[in-house]
């Protein structure tokens, strides 16, 4: 019997070749079943070869003559579909390696793809990663910015559009692992206004980063930069209704910080790698006016080269990020 694998799990046999068995089990040929079922025996010929789908309503008909159940010749249809399709979307794939090739070789050190052994020159993992079905699906969703309610920009504007997708759409990933309830905006302004004065005293008190063992990298794994100072500003947004990540950028993409609404949150999603506490806390006041002053609608990138369509909201942001700098007792 000619098996195939669609993957390390499952073993997918045509649904022709059961119908043979089955048939040798009977003491059957092609003729008997094509004239027990009622069809032609070009019909049956073609099912055994697998030339021809099998429909629920020849399964129906196999499950009088054979007495196995149609479902069990739907799903063997269903899996061997499956399979030949996984093997032209591979193959159509193979033609696209260079896609793969433009992303930081990071993303894989620092395991955000998930690569099985054979998987190496496969795109699956990283098409999995973006959540998108292929590399001209992930073009249009952050290059062209199909998606205008989610992005005021495309990404096509910055120096390296693999590098900051892939560091926003990790920002997406830990969110969805750490569910939070929606909010609504001016409410969310509201407890914002009030534990302002909590944030700027918890700035004040943190002002300098601690000493580090070894040196901080690109290449370091996430957990082992976030400190006291990082989780204590996430425990008071939270309280607040806002999600505050840091994610480690690239350095082809140093972008310090985004503002947007993921999933009817409000996400201020940093970088872990700042050199100083001062340049940290000057990012994220940053990007909480926008949370506070602007609008669901729109993703705010900060310190990458783009042009922004909304200036007057950067000019802002930035006179608020130095409001509170100078409140908190930094010199700006």
């Amino acid at each position: 019997m000619q098996v195939y694998r669609c993957d390390e799990l499952a073993v997918v046999t045509p649904p022709g070749r059961h119908l043979a068995e089955k048939l040798e089990e009977m003491g059957l040929d092609a003729n008997d079943l094509a004239a027990r079922m009622g069809y032609t025996p070009k019909a049956v010929n073609d099912i055994l070869q697998g030339n021809c789908r099998i429909t629920p309503d020849v399964a129906i008909a196999l499950e009088m003559v054979t007495e196995i159940p149609a479902s069990f010749w739907l799903r063997s249809q269903i899996a061997y579909d499956e399979f030949l399709s996984r093997e032209r979307i591979k193959a159509s794939l193979t033609d696209q390696s260079l896609w793969k090739k433009s992303f930081p070789d990071e993303v894989n050190v620092r395991e955000w793809v998930q690569e099985k052994k054979d998987e190496s020159k496969s795109l699956m993992p990283l098409l999995k990663f973006f959540a998108v079905a292929s590399p001209k699906a992930w073009d249009g969703y952050y290059k062209n910015a199909r998606l205008k309610v989610a992005f005021s920009i495309s990404l096509a504007e910055v120096k390296d559009p693999y590098a900051t997708s892939a560091w926003i759409r990790r920002g997406e990933i830990l969110s969805d692992r750490d569910p939070m309830e929606k909010q609504e905006q001016i409410p969310v302004r509201k407890r914002l206004k009030a534990a302002l004065p909590e944030i700027i005293a918890f700035a004040a008190a943190n002002k300098t980063l601690p000493k580090r063992e070894k040196k901080i990298t690109y290449w370091t794994p996430e957990p082992e930069v976030v400190d006291d100072c990082m989780t204590g500003l996430q425990e008071i947004c939270r309280k607040i209704g806002i999600r505050v990540l840091f994610v480690q950028n690239f350095k082809s993409a140093p972008v310090y910080g985004m503002y947007r609404w993921y999933k009817d949150v409000p996400l201020i999603q940093l970088h872990d790698r700042f050199k100083k506490r001062e340049t940290m806390w000057y990012t994220f006041f940053h990007e909480l006016a926008h949370v506070l002053y602007h609008g669901k609608k729109g993703i705010c990138l900060q310190n990458i080269e783009i042009t922004h369509n909304y200036p007057e909201k950067e000019d802002e942001a930035n006179c608020f990020a130095q409001k509170c700098m100078m409140d908190a007792g930094f010199k700006v």
